[in-house]
């Protein structure tokens, strides 16, 4: 369907829908800015940490592996090559229950990470967790 405009009259787009629009989103967020309260003044007691993240020890029968941002890797506190690396995971994972630790620099690349993976993987090591650390 044609509409017939005349030839004379430019086309535009309408401003009063888009200020009103404006005007009721400028209304809405004063009224959230005012309503809106403080944890403090709500009257709410946060429950405070009883652990700090640094006094969490893993467990003395669970296998630390720890890797650094250069990819070098610990085995508790003794550097490890790759056949270490392996020769450790086998032996925990003739224990029953073991757990795997891993302590991993923030900074460490993945493809470091992804044979040890491969190898818990490989002996049926599912149970493990990992922290990262500042270092």
């Amino acid at each position: 369907m044609r509409v017939r405009t005349e030839a004379n009259e430019p086309a535009g787009v309408e401003m009063g829908p888009m200020m009103d629009l404006v005007f009721l989103l400028l209304i809405f967020f004063i009224v959230i800015a005012v309503t809106k309260k403080s944890i403090k003044e709500l009257g709410i007691q946060l429950p405070e940490p009883t652990a700090a993240v640094s006094s969490v020890k893993p467990k003395d029968k669970d296998l630390l592996i720890r890797v650094t941002a250069d990819g070098q890797i610990y085995i508790g506190d003794n550097q490890v090559q790759q056949q270490g690396m392996i020769d450790a995971i086998r032996d925990a994972a003739q224990q029953p229950d073991m757990k795997v630790r891993f302590e991993v620099d923030k900074r460490t690349q993945i493809q470091h990470m992804m044979p040890i993976w491969d190898q818990l993987s490989h002996y049926g090591l599912t149970n493990w967790g990992m922290r990262t650390t500042m270092e």
